[in-house]
């Protein structure tokens, strides 16, 4: 069509790794071409080597983190499920004195979580576990478990 270049690209990569680009104008045959070489902009074998071995060392500080960010969502998560269900059925709950303190519970663990990021796993699990044997009895006998031995969180293996 009229006004429209039209252009051949060719890419070709040979067995040392260098790229060769050529571009060539359809209607005035005029070519150019590029070579790209494997060691344009990449990084050299010991700079890969050396980020490898800083990944391998990190590694078990990157593992530590992503426990500790684990058990702080799963605290939240079970403080928000536990308030929720308590808003949600509070004209249900027979004893008033549990809920009420269930309920003070809960806002002073969120209180404490909002304070405490970056504390480590083994408290977020202290307090989730804490939070459960108070949760669990009024919980289980408003969905009728009654035993208040229900698990919403982490394993035992954690």
């Amino acid at each position: 069509p009229r006004g429209q270049i039209e252009v051949k690209v060719t890419f070709k990569v040979d067995a040392n790794g260098l790229l060769e680009v050529t571009a060539e104008n359809l209607a005035t045959k005029s070519t150019k071409s590029i070579t790209i070489t494997a060691e344009d902009g990449r990084l050299s074998e010991e700079k890969m080597q050396k980020m490898v071995e800083e990944a391998e060392k990190y590694a078990e500080e990157d593992k530590r983190n992503a426990a500790k960010i684990e058990g702080r969502n799963r605290l939240e998560y079970y403080l928000y499920t536990v308030s929720n269900s308590l808003k949600e059925n509070e004209e249900k709950i027979q004893d008033k004195e549990d809920l009420k303190e269930l309920m003070d519970v809960v806002d002073e663990m969120m209180k404490w979580l909002e304070e405490n990021e970056n504390t480590e796993e083994a408290e977020f699990k202290a307090k989730y576990r804490e939070l459960q044997s108070l949760a669990n009895p009024v919980l289980g006998s408003l969905y009728g478990a009654g035993d208040g031995e229900a698990d919403y969180g982490f394993d035992d293996e954690l």
